[in-house]
C-alpha cells in the first residue's frame, strides 16, 4: 500500500468553514492526486463490515478505505485510461469501471480487501462508455452505448466474463433500472424512456416522457416502489424535477429544485431525500417527503470559490453507506466525507396553543431500531441544546446546539454517533439544555 497523505479533520469544520454547511457534519478530507482530480463516486460494503469509496482518478480508480473515521486511507490503486469522466458500480465483490476512452470496461476484483485490490478482467466488447448501471437483483449491467445500440444490456452470470444480450433505445446519457423497469435519461432528445425488461433479451417501451422546455436529459433516479422519479438536465436554469410514476399513463410533475449554482448533475433517492452532486453548489439534501414542496434540508459545499453554472465542485455523491457517511468527489478538492444530521422540524402553531413551559417528552418509539423522534417545547427564546449520551454519560451525538424561538420542536435520532457510526443497543440518556432548564430522559435502542 502506498504511504500516502491524507488530511483527517473530525468534528469541525477547518476545511471549508461553517459557512459552508447545513445540517451535515464534516468527517474527513483526502486528496491524494490534486493535479489530476477526482470525478465520480462510488461505495462498497464489505461482507466483513469495512466501507469503501470507490473514486475515479482521471488515470485510474481509487480505492478508499472509510471504515474509521480517524484513518481514512487509500488502500489501493489501480490505473486505467486517462479520462475526464468515470463511471463505477458494484456488484457482488466486483467493481466495474468505464470510461470515456479506449480501453474496455475494467472489472476489478474487492474479495482482497483490506489488503488490495486486483483487476480481474478487462471487457473489450465495447470499448468506451460514459456511464452504467447494475440491476443486482437480476446480476445484469446496463451500459451507455452508440447510436446503433444506445443502451446495452451484459449478463453477468459469470461476474469477470459479462456477455451482451439486446440492446435498445433511441439515445442514452444515463439510466437506472429497478424492479423490471428501466429508466433511461435520453440526452438531447430531453426525454426519459420507460422500457420493460422483464424479458431482458427483449426490452419494450412501455411509455417515453418529454421534459416540457426541457434540457439536455442527464441522469434519472426512482423511488423504492416506482412511484416517484427524480430527473436532471445539466443545463444552466434547468431545474431537478420530481415526477409522480404510480400511473404510467399519467406521468405528472410535482415539484422542482434547483440550487443557487443553477446548474445540477446528478440525483439519488434515500428515504425521504434527494442527494444531489451540484457541481458549484457542493452537495445538496433536498426533503422530498412531500414532493409537490421540495426542500433544501442540507448541504455541504466543497467549493465555495464560486456559484455559477460551471463544471467545479460537486461531481459525484454516494449516499448509500451502511454506516451513514455521505461521498462527494470534486474535481478540485477530492473526496470529501460527512454525515446528514436531520433538522429540527419546528411545529406550526397559533398563539393560543404557544408554549407556557419547558417540556421535553419520551421519545418515540420507545424502545426503537433504528430511527426516533425527540420533542421538546420552549416557552421562550434561548439557547438550545440537545444531547445524547451512554450510561457511562459519555456524549454520543449533539442533535441540536442553537439558538431557537417559542414553539414546539421534534429532532430525529438514527442511532449515530458523530462521527456516523451506529452504535450498539443499549440504553442511552438525552439531555435538553437551555438557558434556564434542564432534564434528561432514557432510551433504548434495540438490534
Amino acid at each position: 500500500m502506498k504511504n500516502l497523505k491524507y488530511i483527517l479533520i473530525l468534528f469541525g469544520m477547518y476545511f471549508l468553514g461553517l459557512s459552508q454547511t447545513s445540517n451535515t457534519t464534516f468527517i474527513a478530507n483526502i486528496n491524494d492526486y490534486p493535479a489530476i482530480g477526482y470525478n465520480d463516486c462510488w461505495g462498497y460494503s464489505a461482507p466483513n463490515g469495512k466501507e469503501y469509496a470507490l473514486l475515479g482518478v482521471r488515470n485510474g480508480t481509487s480505492i478508499i478505505d472509510v471504515t474509521d473515521p480517524q484513518n481514512i486511507m487509500e488502500k489501493d490503486f489501480i490505473p486505467g485510461p486517462n479520462s475526464t469522466w468515470k463511471d463505477i458500480k458494484t456488484y457482488q465483490h466486483y467493481a466495474y469501471v468505464v470510461t470515456e476512452q479506449l480501453g474496455g470496461m475494467q472489472i476489478l476484483d474487492l474479495s482482497f480487501l483490506p489488503d488490495s485490490v486486483q483487476l480481474a478482467a478487462v471487457y473489450t466488447g465495447f470499448q468506451s462508455s460514459h456511464n452504467i448501471f447494475i440491476d443486482t437483483v437480476n446480476g445484469l449491467l446496463y451500459t451507455e452505448g452508440n447510436f446503433t445500440e444506445p443502451v446495452r444490456v451484459l449478463s453477468l452470470d459469470n461476474p469477470i466474463q459479462p456477455v451482451q444480450i439486446s440492446s435498445f433505445g433511441i439515445e442514452c446519457h444515463d439510466m437506472f433500472v429497478r424492479d423490471t423497469l428501466a429508466f433511461i435519461a435520453e440526452g438531447t432528445q430531453s426525454s426519459v424512456g420507460i422500457y420493460s425488461v422483464a424479458d431482458p433479451f427483449q426490452p419494450v417501451l412501455v411509455q417515453r416522457l418529454n421534459i416540457p422546455a426541457g434540457g439536455y436529459a442527464h441522469n434519472v433516479w426512482t423511488n423504492t416502489t416506482n412511484t416517484l422519479m427524480a430527473t436532471t438536465e445539466e443545463t444552466p436554469g434547468k431545474t431537478v424535477k420530481f415526477w409522480d410514476i404510480s400511473d404510467l399513463s399519467n406521468i405528472s410533475l410535482l415539484g422542482e429544485y434547483l440550487g443557487g449554482s443553477s446548474l445540477a448533475h446528478n440525483v439519488f433517492l434515500l428515504g425521504n431525500y434527494a442527494y444531489i452532486s451540484h457541481y458549484e453548489s457542493g452537495l445538496k439534501i433536498v426533503d422530498i417527503s412531500d414532493p409537490n414542496s421540495p426542500v433544501e434540508a442540507g448541504f455541504y459545499d466543497t467549493y465555495p470559490q464560486g456559484e455559477g453554472p460551471n463544471f467545479n465542485g460537486a461531481w459525484g455523491t454516494y449516499p448509500y453507506t451502511k454506516n451513514g457517511m455521505i461521498f462527494i468527489s470534486d474535481f478540485t478538492s477530492g473526496l470529501t466525507v460527512v454525515t446528514f444530521d436531520s433538522p429540527t422540524v419546528a411545529i406550526p402553531l397559533s398563539k393560543a396553543t404557544q408554549p407556557a413551559n419547558f417540556v421535553l417528552e419520551q421519545n418515540y418509539p420507545n424502545p426503537f431500531n433504528p430511527n426516533t423522534r425527540i420533542s421538546y417545547q420552549l416557552p421562550e427564546m434561548t439557547r438550545v441544546k440537545l444531547q445524547i449520551f451512554n450510561v457511562l454519560g459519555q456524549e454520543i451525538r449533539t442533535l441540536v446546539s442553537k439558538v431557537q424561538t417559542p414553539g414546539i420542536y421534534e429532532v430525529n435520532w438514527d442511532g449515530r454517533n458523530n462521527q456516523g457510526l451506529t452504535v450498539p443497543a443499549g440504553i442511552y440518556l438525552y439531555r435538553l439544555q437551555t438557558d434556564s432548564f434542564s432534564e434528561m430522559k432514557k432510551m433504548i435502542l434495540t438490534k
